[in-house]
Formats: C-alpha cells, sequence, structure tokens
C-alpha cells in the first residue's frame, strides 16, 4: 500500500457528516435523552421503527449500562436508509448499488500524517487503563452471550504484502482487555491470521469505529486479497483515507486517524475461546464457535467520539450496495442489455438478488441468473426479470414471478456449490443449492399484456384534490396491501 507522507485534510469525519446531514435533514435525525438501557431495549426501539418503514438516524445520550450511565454518546441507523446513502453517492434510490461499484473502481491512496493533528490520538489510554467495556457497546438479542463492536472495522495486514485488509467481524468484549473475534474460514483477515500463525507469530490487528459513512462503504468493500481497503474507502468518499502510525503495533501498521475510536492488540497464534451463539444478520441465531481473541494492548480515541452501532440482522445496506453494483458488472459481460440489479432486505441483503434485462435472445435469462450466481459466494437465489418489472418493488417483483416463471423451462439448479458460512440451512456448513428463476416473457409468441391506466391521466389525478390532505393523511397504511 502506497502512503504518501502529507497533513492534507482527507474527507469529513462522522462529526463532520452528522453536523452537515442535520442541518439538511433535520426530520432524520433523531436525539434520544431519555435513559435507554444497552440490554435489548436500543434494539427494541430500533426494530419497531425498522416495522414502520422509518429509519432515521438515531443517537443515543444517555446509554445505561449494568445500571450506570455511559460516557459515549451511541449512534446506530446510520446506514439502515438507502436514501441517505444514496444522497451521499448524488444518485437516485434505485442507482446507488451501481454508483458504490463506480466510485471503487477509482481508488484513491492514503495519506500519512503526524500523530498529533491525529484526532483519533487526543485520548490515549494503555496498560490497566484500558478497559473496553467502557464503550457503550449494546447487547443486541436474546441469545447473545454479552455485548458486541459491530459496526466495527477488524484491520489486519498480510504478513508478506504488507496489504491492509479491513472487513466488519464483530467483537465481543469478553474482558476489560479482551475482545473475542469471529471470521468467516474464507475471509481475507482469516487468511493473514493464518500466515501469521503458520510463521509462529502473534497477528497484529485492530478495531477501527466510527467514520465517515462512505469510507465504511468503501472500506466495506469487497476487494481482491492484494488491494487496499483503505485505497478503496478513498475512491468511495472522493478523498484520501488520513492514516497513522498505531500506539503499540510499531510504525508500520497505520489505522484510521479520523476515526472515532481505535482497540489495537494482537492475537496470539493458537488461542481460541468459545465465541457466540450471536444474532446474524439473517435473522437467525448462529452458534458458539470457536474463535481468536484480540488481546488489547491500547484503546485510542477522539474527545468528541461516538460509539457507532450497526443492528446486526436489522436493515442496513453497508454490504448490499457494493453488491449491486458488482454483480451489474458481472452481469453485463454476458448480457450487455441488463437494466438494473437489487439485493433485497427480504434476502437480509445477501441472498437475494433481482436483475432486470432487456430481453433480445432467448436464454439470456438464463445467462444472466448464472453470472449473477457466480458473482458472490453468498447469492443463493437469483431472480431476473423484463424491463417492464421494478424489481424495487417487491409486490411486483412477486408478481412477474407468479405470472411469467414456470419451473419447467425457467428453473435452473446448482448444488453441492460453495455458500455464505453463516446460512443456517445448510447441512454441513459449507456447501448450499443455488437457484436461478428465469422470469423473462418468451419471444416469439404473443405474451398477455399488463393492466395500465394512460400516464397523462396518472400523472393528472393528484388524491389530495378529490379526498384532502388532512383526511388524506388520516386514513391508515396497511403495508399488507
Amino acid at each position: 500500500m502506497a502512503v504518501a507522507e502529507s497533513t492534507a485534510v482527507g474527507i469529513p469525519d462522522l462529526q463532520g457528516f452528522l453536523a452537515q446531514y442535520e442541518r439538511e435533514y433535520p426530520d432524520e435525525v433523531v436525539h434520544v435523552e431519555t435513559p435507554l438501557d444497552g440490554t435489548f431495549e436500543l434494539t427494541a426501539l430500533a426494530a419497531k421503527l425498522e416495522k414502520d418503514k422509518r429509519f432515521p438516524l438515531l443517537i443515543f445520550h444517555n446509554v445505561v449500562i449494568d445500571g450506570e450511565r455511559m460516557e459515549l454518546p451511541l449512534i446506530s441507523f446510520m446506514m439502515a436508509s438507502r436514501l441517505r446513502i444514496a444522497r451521499l453517492l448524488g444518485v437516485g434510490v434505485a442507482e446507488a448499488g451501481l454508483a458504490c461499484f463506480e466510485r471503487n473502481q477509482h481508488r484513491q491512496a492514503p495519506i500519512l500524517i503526524p500523530r498529533a493533528e491525529a484526532p483519533v490520538k487526543q485520548i490515549v489510554a494503555t496498560g490497566s487503563a484500558i478497559d473496553v467495556r467502557r464503550f457503550p457497546a449494546p447487547r443486541h438479542h436474546s441469545m447473545d452471550p454479552g455485548r458486541y463492536i459491530t459496526e466495527g472495522l477488524f484491520l489486519t495486514y498480510n504478513r508478506e504484502t504488507r496489504r491492509d485488509n479491513s472487513a466488519m467481524h464483530r467483537g465481543w468484549l469478553a474482558d476489560r482487555d479482551e475482545v473475542r473475534v469471529w471470521m468467516g474460514p474464507q475471509t481475507h483477515n482469516a487468511h493473514n491470521l493464518r500466515q501469521w500463525e503458520e510463521a509462529g507469530e502473534d497477528m497484529p490487528a485492530a478495531f477501527w469505529i466510527g467514520h465517515h459513512p462512505l469510507v465504511l462503504l468503501g472500506a466495506e468493500n469487497h476487494v481482491g486479497p492484494d488491494d487496499s481497503h483503505f485505497e478503496s474507502a478513498g475512491g468511495v468518499s472522493g478523498a484520501p483515507v488520513r492514516l497513522v502510525p498505531s500506539e503499540t503495533l510499531g510504525e508500520d501498521f497505520l489505522v484510521p486517524a479520523d476515526a472515532d475510536v481505535v482497540i489495537e492488540g494482537y492475537m496470539p497464534r493458537g488461542q481460541r475461546k468459545p465465541e457466540g451463539p450471536f444474532g446474524e444478520y439473517t435473522r437467525y441465531v448462529g452458534p458458539q464457535r470457536w474463535c481468536p481473541l484480540l488481546k488489547v494492548t491500547a484503546v485510542t480515541r477522539r474527545r468528541d467520539a461516538y460509539w457507532d452501532d450497526v443492528l446486526v440482522g436489522h436493515t442496513h445496506w453497508i454490504s448490499s450496495l457494493a453488491k449491486e453494483g458488482e454483480v451489474f458488472r458481472q452481469v453485463q459481460r454476458a448480457v450487455p442489455t441488463v437494466r438494473a440489479v437489487h439485493v433485497p432486505m427480504s434476502g437480509a441483503g445477501v441472498m437475494h438478488v433481482y436483475v432486470q434485462i432487456r430481453k433480445t435472445i432467448e436464454g439470456q435469462g438464463k445467462v444472466a441468473a448464472l453470472a449473477a450466481l457466480n458473482t458472490q459466494g453468498s447469492i443463493k437465489h437469483a431472480f431476473v426479470f423484463d424491463e417492464d418489472v421494478d424489481i424495487f418493488d417487491e409486490k411486483v417483483v412477486l408478481l412477474g414471478l407468479a405470472m411469467r416463471f414456470q419451473a419447467e423451462h425457467g428453473l435452473m439448479l446448482l448444488n453441492g456449490v460453495t455458500g455464505g458460512p453463516l446460512d443456517p440451512s445448510m447441512d454441513d456448513g459449507h456447501t448450499t443449492s443455488k437457484i436461478g428463476f428465469d422470469c423473462t416473457k418468451p419471444l416469439g409468441r404473443d405474451f398477455a399484456e399488463r393492466l395500465a391506466v394512460p400516464a397523462e391521466v396518472m400523472q393528472r389525478i393528484e388524491l389530495s384534490d378529490f379526498i384532502g390532505r388532512d383526511r388524506l393523511a388520516r386514513i391508515p397504511t396497511e403495508p399488507w396491501g
């Protein structure tokens, strides 16, 4: 990773983003001053907002853990609004995934700044002053064994290439200086750990928590093992990420200077301890596993730090948007007439993908489905539709599946394929069945026409003109309609 010596100002940090966003969209930032217990209550509040399809940015100023008010405020739901992320990317909601992918193709090298200029170095704790349990990390779900880092990026470096790798791995705050970390066996961080352990060495590592949303979006991008996540974050955010040397891991272990919190340490070679069970993104509880641990050697943070939390198992677009763009480009190589791709929350933002194409020859629907399934190991079901099906409206998607799909002609089944490690339906924990659904209309023969009202009539009729705006607002919404 090439890093330039510079004191140039990088992208806005989390604090700058929050201030600007609240100025522009004050109704979408909710400050909760009432005391709220970090055990389950935060999740309950957010889950009710989610059920109402409301995704404001939540700032909790009075989080209580074991009867004690935590010092730092907690922020959550930051990445739960697709509209919010689309605004930051400067595109419409439907185009956000492709925009994220395109920005990732224009990566920017990070820059190095002195410790004295790094906000994350304003408060430094080492030795007996370390206690990660002082952070307001919540306990989200009933079977979680404790409180977790969830929207933290776990940072390691490849022992041979020195390439940085940041990825969202959960971390259980098991003791004052111990964080137990689960890393999927196919992840690059797990590969890095194997390298260090095979060399008979402990692996230096760190969590960095809290940053501008586009930095998080870029750093979480799935890139190659020889690519830099800091460079990806620079591309997606549009400015280089500022880095600073760690406190205890050496001058060459660089961490984000504008993060809110950095928890650094090392993973003792060969050591494993129980971790979990844990409420996964799948909306199911995952099993307990034997996992490596981070022995914490330093905690650094900003004076005005927030604790950034993602509600695992609830709506967020951190990884889904980049996946949409990646699938789009992969399908486009096989079917140039692809129009859009959507990775919906109904598949936990991971396992379902909807593809919209303009079909010109028979067989393109199946080709598009296969290309989508081959893009990401975690994608399990690919649905391909004609361009008149709005793939961002799941009621329309299901109607298309019901009326345009014939299993005899449109079903493709792939057995024994490596799948996402958290899928609770996998018998052996490694392989899955993948399915492609070709829901496109057959070419060369008439197909029933969709119901339609002339567009100019739809544009002319306004409900408030006939019902009244106040009366209209009193009519209850019914999400199942």
